[in-house]
């Protein structure tokens, strides 16, 4: 995929829609120590955007959650553009109605390897409540032409019984790039989710909606040079798990 702005994939999108309100990636942790998910998605729907530009995406897991609150997993997916598999360890509990899960997650785009990269991720929540910091660690793409991974991520989040509120928002490196989503969830039965999805706020550069590029004598875009749009986004997305 174009690599604009460190604008990347991420194996959150591989739930069933209704549960990005949670902002964490911990698996379930049911009796069961190995556990797996396979779905369908009307699009590869992935922070406020449309990663697939409408194309379907296909998607599944495979993890493995021990009883301390240790787990690791691999998930993949194909869609039109590219495939990806990315590998994930972490630990994750609760006290109470307070829960906590710190990952380590490495991105592979094998078809693609200027878009790998690495995120140490953190989750927060309490009784509905949720909080998330995704932080690019290491480099984007591997060996000669990497470049330092130095993008932020970060989701607030409340969800009550079906339904479910997400904002999520960027701290790229470079500058006027950020933008800010609100994402409204709704989970239909355990394996059938619908999300809408609009950005409310942007940078002047962060934004393009088939817009030429421009940039001005120092080197600063006057018309922004992105990948993102500001379309409102419905996705559907069904999964079963097993």
């Amino acid at each position: 995929m174009k690599h604009v702005s460190g604008m990347k994939k991420t194996v959150l999108a591989a739930t069933v829609a209704a549960t990005a309100a949670t902002g964490l990636i911990a698996p379930s942790m049911a009796a069961a120590e190995v556990s797996g998910t396979v779905g369908v998605s009307n699009m590869y729907f992935w922070r406020g955007q449309d990663i697939s530009d409408g194309g379907a995406q296909v998607f599944g897991s495979l993890d493995y959650a021990h009883s301390s609150g240790l787990y690791a997993g691999v998930w993949g997916s194909s869609e039109t553009e590219t495939t990806e598999y990315d590998l994930y360890a972490g630990y994750a509990g609760s006290v109470g109605d307070f829960s906590y899960d710190l990952a380590y997650v490495d991105y592979n785009y094998p078809n693609d390897t200027d878009s790998d990269l690495q995120e140490v991720v953190l989750g927060l929540g309490y009784a509905g409540f949720s909080a998330g910091a995704y932080i690019g660690v290491g480099d984007y793409g591997r060996g000669d032409d990497s470049t330092d991974n130095k993008d932020k991520y970060f989701t607030v989040g409340y969800s009550y019984d079906k339904y479910g509120i997400l904002i999520g928002t960027w701290d790229f490196d470079a500058d006027d790039t950020n933008y800010t989503h609100v994402d409204l969830s709704y989970a239909l039965t355990d394996e059938l989710g619908f999300t809408v999805s609009k950005v409310v706020s942007a940078d002047d550069c962060a934004i393009n909606n088939n817009e030429d590029t421009n940039f001005n004598a120092s080197g600063e875009c006057t018309a922004s040079d992105s990948s993102i749009k500001d379309d409102t986004l419905f996705v559907v997305t069904y999964a079963l798990s097993f």
